[in-house]
């Protein structure tokens, strides 16, 4: 009898964004030769790791080419032994690219094969190959044609990463298709952070295009970190074969439901044809009890009282016979008077449902005309930023003149709002409003490094970060988890951060890793007005006594007793802002910039003269940046809405305007390698670039 026929409906989160961390590889023959020899492969090669992810992307494009070519062209083999042998020449290449280019990278690869009736699939590494079947999910078993139910696992399936030794015999697994089956093939990221369910509910419930869209949606929504990539595959029976692989029908037994419904049938039947003679049965013993009621109700009847005999009426008169007709044209009158007011008020109603339905359609297409014309205006090249705020102007005034209109659509006008709102925040170069993720969100400090954007939120609890094209958003810590509190301030060294929370603690953060780094007499902190970390050393502002606390260290992990480091404090609540590259900066509440440097004979640091030359108004700095790593200094000028480079001998270079419309600036930003300030405003976070 020949082999079942399958066609496959395939989707893959590569088809709904750009990939940065994993490859993913459909080959489908168009040869039917090569089809039914070498079958459909399906491979995911996932790159993980703190390297680099353009070096890491490299690696796994050639070894992922590299298995679908040594595949096809082996054809000494069945599939099982040409698998085998690509895995390992996968792995042998791999080996030698992470070795001599030393990179920080780890590659996990999991492919699958289907051919004719049967799937064999194998991975290296984390990630994953499952089957749905029935609605339920199964990982391969230890032998061939073994499911393993992933609810009743009872342990973690691990192996190592993609290169780690020289030679792997990676194990490859056989099983039988069956008409519905689905086949997914998942990163390891996306496992962790969804979890396997997750991923059956959208195999099961999705065609497989729609179900890689919503689990990608799912990973960004949830901040999955790593690969969210996922393939799904579904196999169902191909319609010309179904004929040719029918098999015979085959006699089967009634349940038993049915032989004993039609026992019953078959003894009411039975019964039913009695049913003459019951009738008459039922009819003689009925007679007696019949008559006896009839008999009754009778006697009841004359018994009740009797109507009195109606008299004789008296002739009418000409007066009654006229009084009466007056009577009825009146109460006709009366009638036809209600009735042409009830029909003028049910017009008038009629014609102002119509009057304010038609003003409301109006007031609610001028609005969208007035927003497309925004946009229009805000695409030109150049912009017209003027005209586009004035757009934006008329199409509220329109849609709150809507929303007064007793047939308001709620939902339509607050999608115009949301439009309209969008569209200032890009005027205004808005990156992302944190509020609309988290209700409730301040952000009081916002740092970047390699890794991206990182944003300290005491009102919603959480440290952000923001990164990617397009712009993603990930919570590296949260209020509860692990003990951290509401994190407040931050600031970094290297790709290592360290954040206070609202309970006073150091938190130190690096990769998944959070700890807590708090010194013991952190009691010594009146206050907490901003921290900074410079060669591992922890320096802490308090405003309160005026003075800047230095806790040593040698690894920043563990901070020894805090020491005064100003030789002659501040006036007590005078700081406001701090950095620190090598000499200390310190912004006071007098808008006055103090610097101050430490003599290599003397434990303290003590002022040295800073005098800043402004090109222009004078600047009142509220906040100050001085980076290590970049050429300038910057300040922030909150009240005059500016963004100001200076060089470290004070004189101006710089001036960056900030956005009018916005609330005042509270932290600030400076990327001098990508030439963008960022800026917070409430829960807004702007970038304007150094070069406009």
């Amino acid at each position: 009898m020949p082999a079942t026929s399958f066609t496959t409906k395939v989707g893959s989160t590569s088809d709904v964004r750009p990939s940065k961390s994993e490859v993913v590889v459909v080959s489908e023959p168009e040869t039917g030769a090569q089809l039914r020899t070498k079958g459909r492969l399906y491979l995911l090669c996932e790159v993980a790791g703190p390297g680099s992810p353009t070096t890491g992307m490299q690696v796994a494009r050639e070894v992922a080419d590299l298995t679908k070519q040594e595949y096809y062209y082996d054809l000494s083999g069945g599939i099982e032994v040409s698998l085998r042998r690509a895995l390992r020449q996968a792995n042998r290449r791999a080996y030698q690219k992470l070795k001599e280019g030393r990179a920080r990278i780890s590659l996990h690869i999991a492919c699958a094969v289907v051919v004719n009736n049967e799937i064999y699939g194998s991975r290296v590494g984390a990630a994953q190959v499952f089957l749905v079947r029935r609605a339920r999910l199964f990982l391969p078993g230890d032998e061939p044609g073994e499911l393993a139910d992933f609810v009743h696992r009872t342990s973690a399936r691990e192996a190592a990463s993609l290169g780690t030794d020289g030679d792997v015999v990676p194990k490859v697994w056989r099983q039988t298709i069956e008409p519905g089956d689905t086949l997914i093939i998942a990163a390891s990221a996306l496992i962790d952070g969804l979890g396997a369910e997750a991923l059956k509910s959208a195999a099961v419930t999705l065609h497989p295009r729609a179900a890689a869209d919503h689990i990608h949606n799912r990973a960004v929504a949830d901040g999955v970190e790593g690969s969210d990539a996922a393939l799904f595959v579904e196999l169902t029976q191909s319609a010309g074969a179904a004929a040719r692989v029918a098999s015979a029908p085959a006699s089967l037994k009634e349940p038993t439901e049915v032989v004993i419904a039609e026992t019953i049938r078959s003894r009411i039947d039975a019964i039913w044809r009695h049913r003459q003679r019951i009738g008459g049965l039922v009819k003689t013993a009925a007679s007696p009890v019949a008559s006896a009621a009839t008999k009754g109700v009778a006697v009841g009847l004359e018994l009740m009282p009797k109507r009195g005999a109606t008299l004789p009426r008296h002739p009418d008169t000409a007066r009654q016979r006229s009084l009466r007709q007056r009577r009825a044209v009146t109460s006709l009158a009366v009638v036809l008077l209600l009735a042409a007011v009830g029909v003028g008020g049910l017009a008038y109603r009629d014609y102002e449902s119509n009057r304010a339905g038609r003003d409301y359609q109006n007031a609610v297409l001028s609005a969208e005309d007035s927003l497309a014309s925004a946009h229009r205006l805000a695409d030109r090249k150049p912009p017209d930023p003027a005209g586009a705020r004035a757009k934006i102007a008329a199409a509220l005034a329109k849609v709150d003149e809507a929303s007064r209109s007793p047939l308001a659509e709620k939902g339509r006008l607050d999608a115009l709002r949301a439009d309209a709102a969008l569209l200032e925040d890009r005027l205004d170069g808005v990156v992302i409003d944190l509020d609309r993720i988290a209700a409730g969100s301040k952000p009081q400090q916002i740092i970047g490094n390699v890794n991206g954007l990182y944003v300290a939120d005491p009102g919603a609890g959480r440290l952000w970060r923001i990164f990617g094209d397009p712009l993603q958003t990930g919570v590296v810590m949260q209020r509860g988890d692990k003990g951290v509190g509401a994190p407040s301030l931050l600031t970094w060294q290297s790709d290592v951060l360290f954040v206070l929370d609202d309970s006073r603690k150091i938190w130190r953060a690096e990769g998944n890793q959070v700890n807590d780094v708090t010194p013991d007499d952190n009691t010594i902190w009146k206050s907490t007005t901003a921290i900074a970390v410079f060669t591992q050393n922890l320096y802490v502002l308090d405003a309160a006594s005026g003075q800047l606390w230095k806790h040593e260290s040698p690894d920043s992990i563990s901070f020894t007793k805090g020491t005064a480091y100003l030789a002659t404090p501040l006036v007590p609540n005078t700081a406001a802002s701090l950095a620190i590259d090598g000499d200390v900066w310190i912004v006071t509440t007098t808008n006055e910039i103090q610097r101050f440097r430490r003599n290599p004979l003397a434990l303290t640091a003590g002022r040295v003269d800073f005098t800043p030359k402004w090109q222009g108004e004078t600047v009142r700095p509220a906040a100050i940046q001085a980076v290590n790593g970049q050429t300038n200094i910057y300040v922030l000028d909150p009240a005059a809405r500016y963004v100001v480079q200076l060089s470290r001998d004070g004189r101006e270079l710089l001036r960056v305007a900030l956005p009018p419309t916005l609330a005042a600036a509270t932290a600030f930003y400076v990327s001098e390698g990508s030439r963008v300030a960022y800026t917070v405003h409430g829960s807004k976070i702007v970038a304007t670039s150094l070069d406009r």
